[in-house]
């Protein structure tokens, strides 16, 4: 992999991170992952408030993991208040990857229609969750490649390709 990226974990289950960090080990990814225990520290997160004021809110991820249960605001109602902000701009904050155990229909139809990029479902068998982790990974940090846009000020510019 190419650069330190950036992924937010967002992950209740303390036990969920430390397999994933395990796969992402076995799988020799390197990268820097910020981990949020629920939905509002992942707004909180993404636009640098609360108890995330310390952080560059101009500076993104490179990929966001999003667990659909979790405590104080769901991962739809996350993804509920992404879509609302993005608003045309489609580009303003990075993938968005639902890694859950739910595997109901409506909530993979949800989250598809709140703006999630993937929806992934966590396999039960280790070898079989690093592999959709390590698959994830590879996919969206290295072979994706993303429609280039530079910053300025708060507003994000496709440029001309």
């Amino acid at each position: 992999m190419t650069g330190e990226k950036t992924i937010l974990l967002a992950e209740d289950d303390p036990s969920h991170e430390a397999l994933f960090r395990r796969a992402m080990a076995d799988g020799g990814f390197g990268c820097q992952v910020d981990v949020v225990r629920d939905g509002t520290e992942v707004i909180d997160y993404l636009f640098a408030t609360g108890e995330y004021t310390h952080r560059d809110g101009e500076k993104m991820p490179d990929l966001i993991l999003l667990d659909l249960r979790m405590p104080k605001m769901s991962g739809l109602q996350v993804l509920q208040v992404l879509r609302r902000v993005r608003g045309e701009d489609s580009m303003r904050f990075p993938p968005v990857v639902v890694l859950t155990s739910s595997s109901m229909d409506n909530d993979v139809a949800e989250a598809y229609r709140l703006g999630a990029q993937s929806y992934i479902c966590k396999p039960t068998n280790y070898d079989e969750f690093a592999g959709a982790v390590c698959k994830t990974l590879q996919y969206w940090l290295d072979l994706n490649h993303p429609v280039p846009i530079r910053q300025i000020g708060m507003h994000f510019v496709h440029e001309a390709l």
